[in-house]
């Protein structure tokens, strides 16, 4: 969401009240009707997740677990009330401006205790005790330059953390060691990586507490590893989606740019993209098309349109404003591409056509096969023969997901992977 908007969504809501409308297929909860913005936010971000991105990491026991660990932290913070915790499938961990923690499950694969991933969330809960997102969205615009204002802040959070797992009796050592784990490039917005690292480990003072690595490895046991190809991969000669049941048979002369969770496709004059997205947010677009023409096919119910260049009869209402401008940031065809939405249990894929007339396309469900070779590998705990390091045991041969120079004892939980084709 661009400042602009989501100083004017603020303005707006603080203004009036709404009636309870319905937000991609729900009835919003009392925050969008009682001019709490921020909940308000929090609720649409985390709907979003679930009904436009199918980003969710669904596993109930792993989030209760996270959220537990939340709840520890909280009781030693200024928050009321502990912040909502979600998981996802990406690669990034924050705070959001809606009280909620949105945590990358392969933030989680990196970490090796239960304080590691508690030093990770008490950073998370430090920019959400200062508010820090919600001033970024709202407040003034700085004088200085913002990257140095938003490293100052980081470099707060970090500080607060080791405060905040040592009130919450974790080790607060643990918190350099979660940095350590878990940053690779260096980032703009973020302290240089070794300083981060360093001086987490100076607040710490050597000073001990709970580390509870049993705890998280007994958690961590059957995650997903590395990316979860459920939203799209390619098979052979085929990009297959496992979320939807789908399979897009590929020619060999056929120019495929992406395969991931997006597939760009160029067949001769004409261009291919398409993605999942939750079934929500297909009803939504569909809704919008002009020109709609719908049939039923064997897979579901195919719409093809345009999209309009605006939306008609748009909401006013300052609910109405302030979802445009979330939903502004997510994955939709551009104005005007002509599109083909096909329904099917649990979302829908959408086709964005342009360039040329494309061939008819061979969607089909796939094979058992293919979904097999879909099947992402998970983690799993093996013990250790004897003590020393991980590298000299030789622990988990190439499945290895565990600091190597971790030193274990005999009977220690090791955390690998089931199989080494990731």
């Amino acid at each position: 969401m661009s400042r602009r908007a989501a100083r004017l969504a603020w303005l707006l809501a603080l203004a009036a009240g709404c009636s309870r409308p319905v937000y991609l297929g729900t009835p919003v909860p009392a925050p969008c009707t009682a001019r709490d913005v921020e909940g308000c936010l929090g609720w649409m971000m985390e709907r979003d997740l679930a009904a436009v991105e199918l980003g969710l990491y669904e596993d109930a026991r792993l989030r209760g677990y996270v959220q537990s660990i939340v709840d520890r932290l909280t009781r030693g913070s200024r928050l009321a009330s502990a912040p909502r915790v979600l998981i996802a499938d990406q690669d990034e961990t924050y705070a959001t401006a809606g009280r909620r923690i949105v945590v990358a499950r392969t933030t989680i694969e990196e970490l090796g205790s239960e304080a590691e991933l508690a030093g990770i969330l008490a950073h998370e809960l430090a920019h959400v005790e200062a508010r820090h997102v919600m001033v970024s969205l709202f407040g003034r615009p700085p004088e200085d330059d913002p990257l140095v204002d938003r490293r100052d802040a980081e470099a707060v959070a970090d500080e607060r953390a080791v405060w905040l797992l040592e009130r919450a009796g974790y080790a607060p050592a643990a918190m350099g060691r979660a940095l350590r784990a878990v940053l690779e490039a260096e980032d703009p917005e973020h302290p240089p990586r070794a300083e981060r690292i360093a001086r987490a480990f100076a607040l710490a003072g050597g000073r001990t507490g709970f580390e509870g690595r049993e705890e998280l490895l007994r958690h961590v046991a059957g995650m997903v590893v590395g990316r979860d190809p459920r939203l799209g991969r390619r098979v052979g000669d085929a990009w297959v989606v496992p979320a939807l049941g789908l399979a897009l048979d590929l020619d060999e002369d056929d120019a495929v740019r992406s395969a991931g969770e997006v597939l760009v496709l160029r067949r001769g004059d004409a261009k291919l993209v398409a993605y999942a997205i939750g079934a929500p947010w297909a009803r939504e677009l569909i809704a919008a098309l002009d020109d709609r023409e719908a049939r039923a096919l064997p897979l579901g119910r195919v719409t093809a349109g345009t999209v309009p260049a605006a939306v008609r009869k748009a909401d006013d209402s300052p609910l109405g404003k302030l979802a445009r401008a979330v939903r502004s940031t997510r994955p939709q065809p551009p104005a005007g591409t002509r599109v083909a939405i096909l329904e099917r249990p649990g979302g829908a894929l959408v086709l964005e056509l342009g360039g040329g007339d494309l061939p008819r396309l061979p969607l089909r469900a796939p094979s058992e096969a293919e979904l097999l070779r879909t099947r992402p590998p998970r983690i799993v705990i093996e013990r250790a023969a004897a003590a020393g390091t991980l590298a000299d045991l030789e622990a988990c041969p190439g499945r290895l997901l565990d600091d190597p120079a971790r030193r274990v004892a005999a009977g220690d939980p090791i955390k690998c992977v089931d199989r080494v084709d990731r």
